[in-house]
């Protein structure tokens, strides 16, 4: 009438390792990215911290790209802030899972 229940344990299989020289992915990885991009922010700071000092000592009288300068560096700095507050989302969510 009832057939027996077949036991698990022959239904799972262990997962094959990793070769240990298996390749890496191509291209840049995701630390390498967020170095760059880290690197970004940082030059378009210099850049603008230039510009200032360029306007601020008379070097120059385009305020125009002072202006410019100034505000992409703001811009871009606040971009790598949210990331950041991504990141560090995703990392607290993360340690709040439970295995």
């Amino acid at each position: 009438m009832t057939d027996a229940i077949a036991p698990i344990s022959s239904a799972i299989r262990p997962i094959a390792p990793l070769a240990v020289g298996a390749a890496a992915p191509a291209g840049p990885g995701f630390v390498d990215t967020l170095k760059n991009l880290i690197g970004e922010v940082a030059k378009s700071q210099d850049a603008a911290g230039q510009a200032s000092q360029a306007y601020a000592t008379g070097q120059t009288t385009d305020v125009t790209a002072t202006m410019v300068a100034v505000e992409r560096a703001s811009i871009s700095f606040a971009l790598m802030l949210q990331v950041r507050n991504r990141l560090l989302d995703a990392y607290s969510e993360i340690q709040r899972m439970q295995v």
